[in-house]
């Protein structure tokens, strides 16, 4: 498509190419048309007038060409400039409505209702309703004067054109009038075939999107699968080396590989969560849990890497929030805390990390706890405030070669409080530390922190007998050294169809299945396990093992009671399976 075409165009196809779409090339057919008929029939009045020597006619028709042909030729040279032709048009044609009834025939003949008849419509069709309105009005305006006043003319003596002229005027006049109608019908036709074929593109791209979509899904949660299969092998090989070494200088360095290991898995969480977090497909759960707790044991993990660069890591809290168990998601809370702790400590060279935690209001069930992590780092100019929160975005390229990092951590922080309906604040200067804070309301369980810590006495064992599914040797390894440690009885199995059949030959307190395994994946077993007519059976109390993160939601539909994600810690294992006790106990009462 040109943008331009020579000044002494005259070729209608060449003006046609420069216009984007089927209602600007129509409204530019219509203009063309309408100028090379009024040539037309101008050189028809002229020779009328010539032969009927009607002086007045002749004039008005020689203007007429001149100004026809000058309106021709800079319409073809101009075609972008439609709605300028346009209102040029429309004054040409309230001209001659008015004065054909000022001076020429006095009255509103078949031409004059032509002329306000086309001047109406092409307001409309070239320029809009708003203009149009104020044309269609001019233009009906003398022809009602006329009919109600007599008299309303300026030339006393009527001068209407003579016969064959009148009539073959009158002709061409409606033949403008079919073709301009054509010309937009045409566009209009054409503007719902392109709409038409668009919206059937759509289409295609919506269902390609949806078949993208649903195969980045799937290797999302592969890759989930992929990678943080062996990784639970590591931490967990790692926790339990820790318990069993005694040389101070061995657990230092399986510290190291903890801290490591939980740095990594901490990565691969925030790239496969900024996905389904901009998927709106979080689902947060109410677990109970201490807030006190579960900072100071995250900020346990930290503790190395912040000695490594001799800061001092604190957590300070209320003495009653200390005491307090809440209902929320402590897998997103620690999630915030882990990135936020571990940006403060990444940029800060000396001084101090601290984590605050407040209860700022108490009413009824509900709480509403403050969280702030302060330090004494590089700090963050103010313009880039609102810009470090967006995803793979740092507050510049220096920071990024000097300190690393992938920029997600603090948009995922961002997005995940949303969850919450909370949102991050920030308060930081170039050389003065950085305060990164958020509210929480949260309820307040009603076991109190007592009850919660006796029940969580890992000294006492668990004393379950459980069934565990899991196809990869290493973390059934892994998982029964684990198991051992809480003074669990498991049987352990490598697929779902084995796993159905010890469930169905044996007692067991709890089934921990793998979703990922061959022959019969963890949903199909557990469909079978629950529609199993011994009411008992059915109702055990089975927790999905996954690797993937993105299945929360369809693993709660599909009839588990609670799920486990790789890589399993001691405490996560521990916890979950404590449900299982704690449940147990009341039963038996």
């Amino acid at each position: 498509m040109h943008n331009t075409v020579p000044l002494f165009n005259w070729s209608l196809k060449d003006a046609l190419h420069t216009l984007p779409d089927s209602f600007a090339r129509a409204k530019l057919r219509i203009l063309f048309v309408i100028l090379l008929f009024s040539i037309l029939k101008a050189i028809v009045v002229v020779i009328v007038a010539v032969f009927a020597d009607q002086q007045l006619q002749l004039n008005r028709a020689v203007a007429g060409i001149i100004v026809y042909i000058g309106l021709l030729k800079l319409l073809l040279a101009y075609p972008q400039r439609l709605q300028l032709f346009g209102h040029v048009m429309l004054c040409l044609g309230l001209t001659m409505i008015w004065s054909n009834i000022l001076f020429y025939v006095h009255k509103a003949n078949i031409p004059v209702l032509q002329f306000a008849f086309m001047t109406i419509l092409g307001s409309f069709y070239l320029l809009g309703s708003r203009t149009a309105f104020i044309y269609s009005a001019l233009a009906v305006l003398p022809i009602a004067i006329a009919s109600f006043i007599e008299g309303f003319y300026i030339v006393s003596d009527p001068e209407q054109l003579a016969s064959p002229g009148y009539e073959i005027l009158n002709v061409l006049n409606f033949i403008t009038i079919i073709i301009s109608h054509y010309f937009f019908h045409r566009a209009f036709t054409e503007n719902i075939a392109e709409k038409e074929a668009l919206n059937a593109e759509l289409q295609q791209s919506i269902a390609a999107a949806e078949k993208l979509a649903e195969a980045r899904q799937q290797f999302v949660s592969t890759m989930s699968h992929e990678l943080r299969t062996p990784l639970n092998s590591v931490l967990g090989v790692t926790e339990l080396l820790l318990e069993d070494s005694k040389d101070q200088q061995q657990k230092h360095h399986l510290e190291i590989l903890r801290y490591s290991t939980s740095d990594l898995l901490s990565l691969i969480n925030n790239i496969l969560d900024i996905n389904k977090l901009e998927a709106n497909k979080v689902q947060l759960e109410s677990t109970p849990v201490n807030a006190y707790e579960l900072a100071t044991n995250l900020c346990s993990v930290l503790q190395l890497k912040a000695r490594e660069k001799q800061l001092s890591l604190t957590v300070e809290c209320d003495e009653q929030l200390k005491h307090l168990v809440l209902l929320t998601d402590p897998t997103r809370i620690a999630q915030v805390l882990y990135n936020l702790v571990g940006n403060a400590i990444r940029f800060t060279e000396k001084g101090s990390v601290k984590v605050s935690l407040g209860l700022l209001n108490r009413v009824n069930d509900s709480a509403t706890i403050a969280f702030s992590i302060s330090d004494t780092g590089i700090g963050i100019p103010a313009h880039l405030h609102d810009e470090i929160f967006q995803p793979f975005t740092q507050a510049s390229k220096e920071t990024t070669r000097k300190y690393g990092g992938t920029g997600l951590g603090l948009a995922i922080v961002k997005q995940v409080l949303e969850q919450f309906n909370s949102t991050i604040n920030l308060q930081s200067s170039i050389g003065d530390g950085s305060v990164f804070s958020f509210t929480l309301q949260l309820s307040i369980a009603q076991q109190s922190i007592a009850a919660n810590t006796e029940v969580n006495d890992a000294d006492r064992g668990l004393h379950l007998k459980i069934l565990v599914a899991e196809d990869n040797e290493i973390n059934q390894m892994v998982l029964q050294k684990q198991l051992e440690r809480l003074q669990v009885n498991a049987t352990v199995v490598s697929n779902g169809l084995q796993a159905y059949d010890a469930f169905i030959q044996h007692d067991f307190d709890a089934i921990l299945l793998d979703l990922d395994m061959p022959y019969q994946d963890g949903y199909e077993t557990i469909k079978k396990m629950r529609e199993l007519k011994d009411p008992v059976k059915s109702q055990a109390h089975i927790i999905a093992f996954t690797a993937s993160v993105t299945e929360q939601e369809f693993i709660l539909k599909s009839g588990f009671n609670d799920h486990l994600y790789k890589p399993v810690n001691m405490h996560d294992l521990k916890e979950k399976l404590q449900k299982v006790n704690g449940s147990r106990n009341e039963i038996e009462v």
